[in-house]
């Protein structure tokens, strides 16, 4: 065997024995006794085995058996070593915990990228039995090992998936070298700024590591806020939230003040050290509790008393929560004096860094995120996990800034999809952006070191602790210094606290073993000449639309060649397609969608004389026939996305609404779900996916059907007079008519609390063209928002809770 082939097997060795081991740290059983070897193949070089004993019998005493020697010989002592001691390493952890973990949306995705690497069979992704081996080893008295997760695989061969395991290894090996590359590049770059700037004695002016002047008093208080938010006792349509604040004493005028944000499992008292050092220098200081992704809400979650590990609509609610902070204190009489109101700042870390940059103008990139999160391919990047649920957003643009937000400091934040270039490029107020070069939750390249790339702003810095990691009290006194004088000077105004924001002064504050280094630019020719090659990760990562974009042919077609969208949209169904009797008007979200949709086009196609844009009325019987048979183009309406159509298919979800009972106040005692619906009257549009619902589940009840374009108002009267008992349909629906109706909402109530049903809605297309497919739905992506805010905004945060619910309840 050649150096070369000997060179690879040393490393796959390595890397395949090594990720066997902890997996077991990082899973429906069966009763089988386990698997009782590990089997990979090797290009040219055949397939090769190893038995579990084999491996047992090395953790246990050390002995080598035949089968493994070919693999150990092949590796130094050092590594032979770090392999025992892998395999020997034993985790005490609650079973249930495991379960909790390996069943939640984060923990299943980072198996299910496991399951690529490892499995029971190529054609099987290895998600399911590596949980089930995980588990059943933490209920055994063996407790949870290597080798007691490997017995507990479900299948006599555990198979390795050598070809994306090398690729695994080679992306490895170059993120480590452009890791260490852009550490270089940064330093020298530090080096370039420094030098043209006049020699400071930093030993002269103050030491701000130190605490300031003014003593401190830290209290806390509460406020409400009237919003659908995920809490520790689940969803809530409001909800109470603590923040505290640390007043400078002795004050002689309004202060700045400055937010600080805590991360993911985080809690508000971790920032009390650096707050108080900020309100010593004269800042009046907030610290809120993110009640949904705080160390409170992980732990009810992990003792099960809750389905979400983290909702979706966290990514907007926490700058929300920035916003309504923010709006309390400047409406509460005791705070508001005391507050300069044109020096507002904002920190946080992590998920907290996160929300700093929303509330200052950064953008949730949803087209970006969706597209990333949908190649579900292992990945180094640990913050994708919570990144990608975000993926799960309504398609709506959310404005999160806070114009009083005047300076942001991120530190250790994850932006790299969730923002991304196209969101970091809308911040337009001065940044800092905090990062360790050894950040292995939020790794400093892709979630720090480019964004800063992507930031437009002209006072924008870089601060980089070299062997840092996602932990706050690595550097915490070279981030106590540099926040201060970052404020000082883009909130006070004090020019003259500038040179603290250089490498110079970094150099004056940073130990050996833990070198800073302050920039104000890099470029992405600096980070490739530094690591002599096009870099491993695209320092700005190609654009969306380039990404999406498709070639006009079939409906794009026929569209340029006779200049017309012909569109079919319901008049039965507010707000998407209605008639206004009062306005005698068509009108509704479909409208708007057509007409924009037609402008859109015009451009794309590159149609001078513009595109007519015809509208067809559709109903819940010719929906469909009207596409199948190309009368028009696509139907736009309250469409459930379903397989089953036949020569049909849909666009990507434009909304999800929640199935529910319409019932009247005076009814709702009567009307109880756990006693069933025997002899219950229960009203129900005809041929929808909502009445094989209420058919499948609740035979015992009395069904009344209603149909054509006036069925649900109908149905809608004959609850009000009591000739049925309830009407089921989607939520946002019956809101839409009772109120086309003009009867008054608080006479009715929609039940249950959670939704019978989640149905996204799509618009109807033909099935199989593709690049008109595509079309659309980058329509939806990128263009539609502004319609859909105005449309169906109210409507969403009822959507967010809804769509929550049901993808936790299929999960479990």
């Amino acid at each position: 065997m050649n150096e070369s082939n000997k060179k690879r097997l040393k490393i796959i060795y390595t890397c395949l024995f090594t990720s066997l081991a902890l997996i077991s740290l990082s899973i429906k059983p069966k009763p089988i006794l386990g698997a009782e070897r590990i089997s990979f193949s090797l290009p040219v070089l055949g397939e090769f085995h190893v038995s579990i004993d084999s491996l047992e019998l090395f953790a246990k005493e050390g002995e080598i058996a035949s089968d493994l020697k070919l693999y150990t010989s092949r590796l130094d002592q050092q590594t032979v070593t770090q392999l025992r001691q892998a395999l020997q390493q034993k985790l005490d952890v609650n079973p249930i915990l495991v379960y909790r973990l390996t069943n939640m949306p984060m923990g299943e995705k980072f198996l299910k990228e496991i399951g690529e690497v490892i499995y029971t069979h190529p054609n099987s992704n290895g998600l399911f039995a590596i949980r089930s081996a995980l588990i059943l080893a933490a209920v055994d008295s063996k407790g949870l090992t290597a080798i007691n997760v490997m017995r507990h695989f479900p299948t006599q061969e555990i198979q390795i998936n050598t070809k994306l395991l090398f690729s695994l290894i080679k992306e490895t090996a170059n993120f480590l070298a452009y890791n260490k590359t852009t550490v270089k590049a940064i330093a020298s770059e530090a080096n370039r700024e420094v030098t043209p700037q006049p020699k400071i004695d930093f030993g002269q002016l103050p030491n701000l590591r130190q605490p300031g002047t003014y003593p401190v008093k830290q209290t806390t208080i509460t406020f409400k806020i009237e919003r659908v938010r995920q809490t520790s006792l689940g969803f809530a349509n409001s909800y109470n939230i603590d923040a505290d604040i640390y007043l400078p004493e002795g004050l002689l005028q309004p202060a700045p003040l400055v937010v600080i944000s805590h991360g993911f499992t985080s809690e508000r008292s971790d920032f009390d050290d650096l707050a108080e050092h900020l309100a010593s220098y004269g800042y009046i200081v907030l610290v809120p509790e993110h009640i949904g992704s705080n160390r409170k809400y992980k732990e009810t979650f992990l003792r099960g008393e809750l389905n979400v590990d983290v909702s979706p609509s966290e990514f907007y609610s926490r700058p929300q929560e920035i916003t309504s902070l923010l709006n309390a204190i400047e409406n509460n009489s005791e705070f508001k004096q005391l507050i300069n109101w044109q020096e507002v700042g904002i920190m946080g870390h992590s998920f907290g860094g996160t929300t700093a940059l929303l509330a200052s103008g950064a953008t949730l990139n949803q087209e970006r995120i969706k597209q990333v999160c949908q190649q579900n391919r292992p990945t180094l990047n640990v913050s994708m996990l919570l990144q990608c649920r975000a993926s799960y957003l309504p398609p709506v643009e959310y404005n999160l800034r806070d114009p009083r937000i005047k300076a942001v400091i991120a530190v250790n934040p994850v932006t790299s999809s969730i923002l991304g270039p196209e969101g970091m490029g809308k911040i337009a107020i001065p940044t800092m952006i905090w990062a360790g070069s050894k950040d292995l939750t939020a790794p400093f390249i892709q979630e720090q070191v480019h964004p800063f790339l992507w930031l437009k702003n002209h006072n924008k810095y870089l601060g980089t602790v070299v062997g840092g990691t996602h932990s706050l009290d690595l550097g915490k006194s070279y981030l106590k210094a540099l926040s201060v004088a970052f404020f000082d000077v883009y909130l006070r105004g004090q020019k003259n606290y500038q040179p603290y924001l250089t490498d110079a002064y970094s150099k004056t504050i940073s130990k050996k073993e833990l070198p800073l280094h302050v920039i104000k630019s890099l470029t992405p020719a600096q980070l490739e000449q530094a690591y002599g090659s096009k870099p491993p990760n695209a320092p700005i990562p190609e654009s969306i639309v380039a990404l999406s974009a498709t070639q006009a042919e079939n409906a794009l077609a026929d569209i340029k060649k006779t200049g017309t969208l012909k569109v079919a949209i319901r008049s039965d169904a507010a707000p998407f397609g209605y008639l206004d009797s009062k306005q005698a008007l068509w009108t509704g979200f479909c409208v708007d969608f057509a007409d924009s949709f037609g402008n859109y086009l015009t451009q794309k196609l590159n149609l001078t004389s513009g595109i007519e844009v015809i509208k067809l009325p559709s109903n819940l019987e010719n929906r469909f026939e009207l596409v199948r048979n190309h009368t028009v183009h696509l139907e736009c309406g309250p469409n459930t996305i379903s397989k089953e159509r036949e020569d049909i298919s849909f666009s990507n979800p434009f909304f999800v609404g929640g199935t529910r009972f319409l019932v009247t106040n005076g009814n709702v005692a009567q009307f109880n779900l756990t006693k069933g619906l025997e002899g219950v009257k229960i009203g129900v549009l005809k041929n929808t996916t909502t009445a094989e619902f209420i058919q499948a589940t609740y035979p015992e009840a009395e069904i009344v059907y209603f149909q054509g374009q006036t069925g649900r108002s109908e149905g809608i009267k004959a609850v009000t007079n009591g000739s049925i008992d309830t009407f089921v349909s989607d939520d946002i629906l019956l809101r839409g008519a009772i109120e086309q109706q003009n009867l008054p909402p608080n006479n009715y109530q929609l039940v249950p609390k959670e939704p019978l049903t989640c149905d996204f809605y799509g618009l109807i297309l033909t099935q199989g063209d593709r690049q008109w497919h595509n079309t659309v739905n980058l329509f939806i992506n990128q263009q539609a928002k502004q319609i859909q805010n105005k449309w169906l905004g109210e409507y969403f945060p009822q959507a967010v809770s809804d769509l929550d619910y049901c993808f936790h309840k299929q999960k479990n």
